[in-house]
Parts: C-alpha cells; structure tokens; sequence
C-alpha cells in the first residue's frame, strides 16, 4: 500500500482532476483505456489505484500528480487552536480586519513607490 491509498487521497485527487479537466468518467477512461466503472470504483475510494495509474489517470486530464517531502512544521499550531476557539462568526471578522489592515498596508507601500 502506499501513502496516498494510506491517507484515502486517491479518490479525491482523480475526482478533482477529472472535473478540473471537464471530463466525465467515460472520457477519462476511454482516454486510458480502462473501463467507466473502474474509474467510477476509484473515485468513490471502493478500490486504490496503483500509485503508476494514479499519475497515469490525473495526466490523462492534463494535469501532473507530484509528491514531495518538507520539514515538519508544526508553529502554526497554536495560532490554528486559538482560532478554532473562536466562533465561526469571531473567525471572520478576525480575517476581515486582517484583509482591510492588509489591504491598506498595500496602498501604503504603492503610494510609497510613487514618491
């Protein structure tokens, strides 16, 4: 088994690059040569692909599947469990004065640049 299947991404990565690429699952399978239901099984996470058939489907939408590894992070851990704290409605109009507060910062410096 590999990470992808491991983590149940395979499904929502086909499905998202399917419909990115405006394709129905009979195209898509007909652009790989397998069948409409396995792509369907796929999709609804009945069965994992292959890691190979993976990338070879999400390239059959025009798209690339790549992988990569980054140190672990885990800073913004507080900050997100402070967030959470809050109420939905807390939460945005936190972010909106951080747009405006950032919105006008932004003017700030352009103005700045043209003298």
């Amino acid at each position: 088994m590999h990470i992808i299947s491991d983590i149940g991404l395979s499904a929502d990565l086909l499905r998202e690059a399917r419909k990115r690429a405006g394709l129905s699952q009979a195209e898509l399978a007909r652009r790989t040569g397998r069948a409409q239901s396995a792509v369907a099984r796929w999709e609804r996470g009945d069965v994992e692909p292959r890691l190979s058939t993976l990338v070879e489907l999400v390239r059959a939408c025009g798209l690339e599947l790549t992988v990569g590894l980054a140190e672990y992070d885990d800073s913004y851990l507080v900050q997100i469990d402070r967030m959470l704290a809050l109420s939905p409605k807390e939460r945005v109009l936190r972010g909106t004065r951080s747009a405006a507060l950032l919105t006008e910062l932004r003017s700030r410096i352009e103005a700045e640049r043209r003298g």
